[in-house]
């Protein structure tokens, strides 16, 4: 009981795959059908712009070079927190919320005895770190995303 191997139905089949190949290749999928992948795509790239904008907004904060509240030193991202982003309904507009430690720095400035002998003690300072949420508005413009507003909540 021989068999061609012509006439085989593994032979049918292969011929079948090998003549699909190049028509599947042609036409991609996202040409078919718009199934919405454009605008996830676009979704993704801002929320992933608008996380490196906020690493620096707080990297600059970290550095003094921007000022959110009086004797603010530092601040830390709760590593138990993600950074939320809220788009607005156009994707015009986003609202980041990022739950924080902030450091603050206050001097003793009185002239009564205990402060002036805390002063002359190397201790006119006091130090303290308050749990926070950093709120920051953005709004995209030509060239990328933009703060349009910064608080410390």
């Amino acid at each position: 009981m021989t068999m061609n191997q012509s006439t085989s139905r593994r032979s049918f089949l292969k011929t079948g795959a090998i003549a699909a190949a190049p028509l599947a290749m042609a036409a991609p999928a996202a040409a078919l059908a718009d199934d919405g992948s454009r605008a996830r795509l676009a979704r993704l790239e801002d929320e992933k712009a608008l996380a490196a904008l906020h690493r620096e907004v707080m990297a600059q904060v970290n550095r003094g070079d921007r000022k959110l509240a009086g004797g603010l030193t530092g601040l830390a991202g709760d590593p138990a927190h993600e950074l939320q982003i809220a788009f607005s309904g156009d994707g015009r507009r986003a609202t980041c919320r990022r739950a924080c430690t902030a450091s603050f720095r206050t001097e003793f400035t009185g002239a009564s005895t205990l402060e002036q002998m805390h002063r002359l003690q190397g201790q006119g300072l006091h130090e303290r770190e308050e749990a926070r949420v950093l709120v920051t508005e953005y709004v995209k413009r030509k060239d990328g995303w933009a703060i349009e507003a910064l608080r410390l909540a």
